[in-house]
C-alpha cells in the first residue's frame, strides 16, 4: 500500500523508468512509513534526485508519512477524500492509489491528455478532468 502510495508520488513529470529506479533504491534502504520518518530529507532527496520535482517530493512524502503515522496508524487511508488530504496527492493519483493498492475503484484517473482527447472524440462534454472523474 505504501509502495504503491509512494511510486505514484514520484511520478507526476517524471518517466517509468527513473520512477522505478527510485523505488529499487529505497526499497533497498526499507521504505515503510517509520523507514521514511527515521532517514533524513536529504537522504531521502539523494534517493529520489533523478524524479521531477525531487525537492517538493521529499517533503511531501515525509509530510504524508507523519500524517499516516499520527491520523492513520501508519497505513495507507481507503478513502479518496483521505488520500486527498495528504501533501502531493490529487484526485487523479488518490483514484489510482486506490485501484493499485485495494483494488478499489471510485472513479477513472483522468489526466489533462485523457480529458482533451475524450473531449475530442465526443465521450464528454466537460471543461476539467475533475468533472470526467
Amino acid at each position: 500500500e505504501f509502495h504503491a502510495l509512494v511510486a505514484l508520488m514520484l511520478s507526476s513529470q517524471t518517466k517509468d523508468q527513473v520512477v522505478a529506479e527510485a523505488m529499487i533504491t529505497m526499497k533497498k534502504r526499507g521504505l515503510t512509513v517509520d523507514s521514511v520518518l527515521e532517514m533524513s530529507d536529504k537522504e531521502l532527496d539523494s534517493m529520489i534526485s533523478k524524479v521531477g520535482f525531487h525537492n517538493n517530493k521529499t517533503k511531501f512524502i515525509k509530510q504524508a508519512a507523519m500524517i499516516l503515522k499520527e491520523k492513520h496508524g501508519g497505513r495507507v487511508p481507503r478513502t479518496l477524500e483521505e488520500l486527498c488530504e495528504l501533501p502531493g496527492v490529487g484526485p487523479k493519483m488518490a483514484l489510482i492509489t486506490l485501484k493499485a493498492a485495494f483494488g478499489i475503484i471510485s472513479g477513472i484517473g483522468v489526466d489533462t491528455h485523457m480529458h482533451r482527447m475524450f473531449n475530442e472524440l465526443k465521450w464528454v462534454n466537460s471543461s476539467t478532468p475533475e468533472k470526467v472523474r
